[in-house]
């Protein structure tokens, strides 16, 4: 792959990609559609008199495969010398298997579970675009940043919603999805970055958004995809095993001592309020088959109120059991590359960092398997995957090229 040196400009609509096809990702031009629509794609708010389902962020997930129906694929996912043919029709499987789940059990969700069936759906489509080509990840990136500092300068500017008072949110409604955005897209964003000074600049600029989320989940996210994205290149993978490991405890040990410390210790009240929340949830999680209970169920009521899981590990356990959860996990395995042996540019490195930072950010988060956010983290890390692969001699079009 070639390495020249190219400034990102903007293409408009469909484009030619055969002249960008050799640079590496970092430096392909940015595509004026994807920008445009990544901009909002992460946004939960509808204008009003809009069905809250029809989020700003829904619209632009179908108008991007839309775009990818119109497109050939640029990368081969099976077939001699592709590695993720099992990825389309294994989703296909997943997908029906959770919908035969959700038939043959009550349906307890909170707004039915064909509406979650179907935004499952489609954003599982778009990471099957995204990785064969069809939708330009870098530009798709691009766009998610602009759209999550204008959502941030709207939110301080008085403009944007503020459900959770003086905490970032905006028009991602929640502030912990809003920091699962934002710690994921600063990853992404790092990686498609090359100078030094730029770099520095995201990761400032990034890591002061995250923090005005007030999600400290996120925060620790964010601190192990950036050791991840330092440490990585320099270990093998023995050590990045070892690095994982190092990071969950360090995780488990900030929670367990320091997560009412300093500009936190007024959250003994919410956290009490969580504790139940999960106590009910891991009850519900024992009461729970082997096969799930169906999607949208991972919720729990504490007095008259519903409440969603504050736990994505075990949401996938209850709405889809332990099929749904391996198959997560077994994406961002796949994603994050523990075992790769080739040499990995900077901007896969960084999408496995951002894979990290989701499966922290699941710890603590509800929905967060997923989230538009995750996916575009996956998308990365899966077209790192491809990436290594050709690096090893595998034949095929260079990954992410249109």
């Amino acid at each position: 792959m070639s390495t020249t040196p190219r400034a990102p400009g903007v293409t408009a609509g469909v484009g030619s990609p055969a002249a960008d096809a050799d640079l590496p990702a970092s430096r392909q031009p940015t595509r004026l559609a994807e920008l445009l629509l990544g901009a909002v794609v992460l946004y939960a708010w509808a204008p009003p008199g809009v069905p809250g389902f029809l989020s700003l962020g829904l619209v632009a997930v179908a108008a991007l495969l839309g775009l990818a129906l119109l497109r050939p694929g640029a990368t081969r996912l099976g077939g001699p010398g592709g590695a993720l043919g099992w990825l389309a029709p294994g989703l296909v499987l997943l997908v029906g298997y959770l919908v035969l789940v959700s038939i043959s059990s009550p349906d307890d969700s909170i707004s039915g579970w064909p509406r979650r069936a179907v935004r499952l759906t489609m954003v599982l489509a778009l990471l099957v675009a995204v990785v064969s080509g069809r939708v330009h990840w870098p530009s798709l990136v691009r766009g998610a940043a602009l759209g999550l500092v204008a959502n941030a300068v709207l939110f301080v500017a008085g403009v944007a919603p503020a459900p959770y008072g003086e905490y970032l949110s905006g028009f991602l409604l929640d502030k912990n999805q809003a920091g699962l955005a934002y710690a994921v897209v600063t990853l992404l964003m790092l990686g498609l970055v090359d100078e030094r000074r730029r770099q520095v600049a995201v990761v400032l600029v990034g890591a002061s958004l995250v923090w005005l989320t007030g999600s400290r989940t996120s925060i620790a996210a964010l601190a192990c995809g950036l050791a991840w994205i330092v440490l990585r290149p320099r270990l093998a993978p023995a050590g990045r095993v070892a690095l994982v490991v190092a990071l969950g405890v360090a995780v488990q040990v900030v929670e367990n001592n320091f997560a009412r410390a300093g500009v936190f210790a007024s959250r003994d009240g919410s956290d009490a309020f969580r504790a139940r929340i999960d106590e009910a949830s891991q009850a519900k999680l024992a009461g729970s088959p082997f096969q799930g209970l169906g999607l949208g169920e991972s919720w729990v009521a504490i007095g008259d109120r519903q409440y969603l899981f504050h736990n994505s590990y075990w949401a996938a356990l209850v709405e889809g059991g332990w099929v749904l959860l391996g198959a997560y996990l077994l994406l961002v395995a796949a994603a994050v590359g523990l075992w790769r042996r080739s040499p990995a540019e900077h901007v896969w490195v960084a999408a496995e960092g951002a894979n990290l930072a989701v499966l922290v950010c699941a710890l603590r988060l509800g929905e967060v398997f997923g989230a538009t956010a995750a996916t575009l983290a996956l998308a990365g890390g899966l077209l790192g995957l491809l990436a290594a692969r050709e690096a090893r001699g595998a034949p095929g079009p260079a990954p992410g090229a249109r």
